[in-house]
């Protein structure tokens, strides 16, 4: 009988970049897996803060029309992205800075100041399609950290995967969707956050039937353009990418064998497990 498998998008993305990695923190508990071969800046929370603190907070106000700061994010958009910038900067940035920035180093601070500027550039330009966007709020604005679950039929088994999004815009006049995600790591290193972009991209399309574009926003050491994938582009990524990763994971999380298992030699040079993986996870080539 075909058995049964649960993953977070999270550690789906840590089997993409080596399947060892999961079965270490799967099966021996070994939780900081994912820190291998991770090149990003001193401070690894910058994106998960950034979210927390600030675009939680924001998209929370604007889905609910009895968020004291509602009608104030309603009113900004008559004025541009500067309005908006200003609106999130003095009534979300400023009472963060008020409560916690002694708890946070300069550098972050002004990483998460620079921040705003971008990802209000980066909502604009979805917004821009969207007539009357302050009476449509509830819809364009999804609510944050909103769990998704969906199944995948994988050859051996069902895996069933499930996550929170950082953030989720929705047009509804045109059926489009853009999903953003917030991010401390190098650009050089593009696939690890687009590894769950893509998942997530995946449980919305399964959940609505619109396959969003998704925007990865950068917030460490510089690297402040975001990158954008067309939904289109994101379709083709989860249909040729998708499949034999969820096998994968579905081998690695049941014990089975995975097939074409390719060590990645770059990847296995700065790995904390390389001198014995062989051995512990033999049963994985």
């Amino acid at each position: 009988m075909a058995g049964r498998c649960y993953v977070s998008v999270s550690d789906a993305a840590l089997c993409q970049r080596c399947p060892a990695l999961l079965a270490y923190k799967i099966h021996k508990g070994r939780k900081d897996a994912w820190k291998v071969g991770i090149k990003g800046s001193k401070n690894s929370y910058y994106g998960s803060l950034f979210h927390k603190e600030i675009a939680q907070v924001f998209f929370e106000a604007a889905a609910n029309p009895s968020s004291k700061i509602h009608g104030e994010i309603a009113r900004s958009f008559s004025g541009g992205t500067s309005s908006l910038e200003s609106v999130i900067r003095e009534r979300i940035f400023v009472p963060f800075l008020s409560s916690k920035s002694k708890h946070y180093d300069s550098e972050l601070l002004l990483s998460m100041a620079e921040g705003i500027r971008v990802w209000v550039n980066a909502m604009w330009e979805f917004f821009a399609d969207i007539p009357s966007i302050s009476e449509n709020m509830s819809t364009v604005f999804i609510p944050p950290e909103q769990t998704l679950r969906s199944c995948y039929d994988c050859h051996q088994g069902k895996l069933y995967i499930e996550g929170r999004y950082d953030a989720l815009l929705f047009n509804p006049d045109r059926a489009e969707a853009r999903l953003f995600e917030f991010k401390s790591y190098m650009k050089s290193d593009v696939a690890v956050p687009l590894s769950q972009s893509l998942m997530y991209s995946w449980l919305v399309m399964r959940q609505t039937g619109i396959t969003p574009s998704v925007e990865i926003i950068y917030l460490g050491e510089g690297h402040r353009e975001p990158v954008i994938f067309s939904a289109s582009c994101v379709k083709n990524m989860i249909d040729t990418g998708l499949p034999v990763l969820f096998d994968t994971v579905y081998c690695v999380m049941s014990g089975r064998k995975v097939q074409n298992f390719l060590r990645d030699r770059k990847l296995c040079s700065v790995c904390k497990f390389d001198g014995t993986c062989g051995n512990d996870w033999r049963n994985l080539r």
